[in-house]
């Protein structure tokens, strides 16, 4: 697990060597976020955990999806609605989520409904973490979030949607990728060679 953790941070790395020597406005600020954001993705993981083994009666991946969804609308609800952040279109300046919404529904109206086929799609991703947190453990569940990313990246880099980096890091970057998917296959065949023999020993002789 370490060792595909270290690949990740190897991958990431090699992607931020080349875009410039130049200090980030808020690196500090991007920076606390993502590990706050680490600690929420973990904390959700743990929850599912909990929700499935010590609540009577237990709430099975389906269930923890629908109760978590309302709580977390209405925790981002207050941003979307008055958080106004920088947008790509030209001669917009800053915009806040719901803004976007309404000149996304103006220009171009069926775009809305892949944001809802892609909500969709985030449901039942979560709907496959949830169950394999309660089934495996919330461990594999995160290596196996590393592993997802590691997956598509490659992907995107196949299709055109992301370049390498140039020079060396292009190989280091390759090398980051392809440890981490190894790393994630040796972890999961250990575990899955070690789950067997527990069973073994647990039924009566």
């Amino acid at each position: 697990m370490v060792a595909g953790v270290a690949c990740a941070a190897v991958s990431a790395l090699a992607e931020s060597a080349t875009s410039g020597h130049e200090p980030a406005p808020h690196l500090m600020l991007g920076v606390l976020m993502c590990s706050l954001g680490d600690v929420a993705a973990a904390m959700t993981l743990i929850l599912a955990s909990a929700f499935g083994s010590t609540l009577d009666p237990p709430l099975n991946p389906l269930d923890t999806i629908f109760y978590m969804a309302v709580p977390c609308a209405l925790t981002l609800l207050p941003a979307s609605l008055y958080a106004s952040h920088p947008v790509d279109w030209p001669n917009f300046g800053v915009l806040t989520d719901w803004e976007v919404y309404q000149k996304v529904h103006v220009l171009s109206p069926g775009t809305i409904f892949l944001v809802i086929a892609s909500g969709i799609v985030s449901a039942g991703y979560n709907f496959i973490q949830y169950t394999v947190v309660q089934s495996l453990s919330a461990s594999h569940a995160a290596f196996a979030g590393n592993f997802n990313k590691a997956a598509t990246i490659s992907i995107s880099i196949c299709l055109g949607l992301e370049t390498l980096p140039g020079g060396k890091w292009k190989f280091v970057m390759l090398l980051g990728i392809a440890g981490n998917i190894l790393a994630f296959t040796a972890w999961s065949y250990l575990q899955a060679m070690r789950n067997p023999s527990k069973e073994e020993g647990k039924s009566p002789s």
